[in-house]
């Protein structure tokens, strides 16, 4: 039960900081008028792309990784699952976060959803279980 608390705490502050990254890099936007389209988020995969190609971004963009990657094993183990995907230890995260985003690059089909779906896509592509 203990474990289970830990690991249910630790997706909550994962997620947590995931969200406050993607409230913090929202890219401008101008007033809108009604009826007008929604705002683009981090949310989406070509603008989280976009924004972590920018230098000024890659300490944000590492931690928004950071969340997401430790959000999904914690759900892994929760589940009781084995993972889907398995970086090897002697890769940081910024360096991560560089193979992912030229994963995503010669994959740009995945750019047009989710985030988090083109990330763990990636992650599953570029770092395969043997």
């Amino acid at each position: 039960m203990k474990n289970i608390c830990l690991a249910s705490l630790a997706l909550a502050v994962a997620l947590g900081s995931g969200a406050a990254f993607a409230q913090s890099i929202q890219p401008a936007q101008p007033a809108q008028a009604a009826g007008a389209a929604a705002p683009r988020s981090i949310d989406q995969a070509d603008v989280f792309m976009g924004l972590c190609q920018q230098p000024q971004n890659r300490d944000a963009c590492v931690m928004y990784f950071a969340g997401f990657t430790n959000g999904a094993l914690v759900q892994s183990l929760i589940d009781k699952q084995h993972p889907r995907y398995c970086v090897p230890q002697n890769i940081n995260r910024g360096d991560q976060l560089a193979a992912v985003m030229a994963w995503m690059k010669v994959n740009p089909q995945d750019l047009l959803g989710p985030t988090a779906a083109a990330v763990y896509k990636a992650l599953i592509g570029t770092y395969p279980c043997r």
